[in-house]
């Protein structure tokens, strides 16, 4: 036996000693173990908060569907402090990592929301137009609106182009996503609605002698608006 290894047993000697181990497990220290209790409890999580920049606090703002300024702000703050609470989070205005998942999981089952009412809407193309019907086999414009929303949501909405538009949260066309509401107007009085197809399309009726289909909006005189509300 070496000089050094000579030392070294002596000093695990000592050191199984001091703490009552067998002599074995005290010259033996797994580098797994080492590692796990050095990181143990150490989340990678890199929090958000005011005065924060950049894509991640855009990212963040898209979900809580304010606007996407890449500043963590007072607005943003606010917000996050509303979505912690309303979720039994403690309420700091922070993104930590147990709201920034809770938030991504929200905004996903939004968005498969859309995709359902996007999905029953074209379920009805070439049915026909027919006045006062609302499915499942006839529509005329509300009742097509109204019957793909309920199937696809549950939410009811009344049988009328006006009473819908009323229901519904006022957006601009730049926040207006596939899914939304379209309603036409001429003067101020609604006389038609539609769902929003993206890229200036609509699902809809319109006519005596018309199909539910896809079609271009044919002006610009159109409100948009939100019925789907993240919860």
């Amino acid at each position: 036996m070496s000089l050094n290894d000579a030392r070294r047993r002596a000093l695990a000697v000592g050191v199984a000693a001091a703490l009552s181990v067998p002599l074995s497990l005290a010259m033996v220290v797994p580098a797994s173990a080492a590692s796990a209790t050095a990181t143990s409890g150490v989340s990678s999580f890199d929090m958000l908060a005011r005065g924060d920049t950049g894509d991640r606090v855009r990212r963040v703002q898209k979900w809580l569907e304010i606007d996407r300024t890449g500043f963590y702000g007072d607005r943003t703050v606010r917000h996050v402090r509303q979505f912690q609470d309303g979720r039994g989070i403690a309420v700091t205005g922070n993104v930590n990592e147990r709201t920034y998942n809770a938030l991504k999981a929200r905004w996903a089952a939004t968005l498969k929301r859309y995709q359902r009412v996007l999905n029953v809407a074209r379920n009805q193309f070439g049915d026909p137009y027919a006045y006062g019907a609302a499915g499942p086999s006839a529509f005329d414009c509300s009742g097509l609106t109204l019957y793909v929303y309920r199937q696809a949501t549950g939410l009811r909405l009344p049988h009328r182009a006006t009473s819908q538009y009323h229901q519904s949260t006022p957006i601009s066309r730049s926040e207006a996503r596939p899914g939304d509401l379209v309603f036409f107007h001429s003067g101020g009085d609604i006389y038609h609605a539609a769902i929003y197809a993206g890229d200036g399309d609509i699902l809809h009726v319109s006519r005596p002698g018309t199909v539910v289909g896809r079609a271009p909006m044919w002006t610009n005189s159109v409100y948009f608006g939100r019925v789907i509300n993240q919860k």
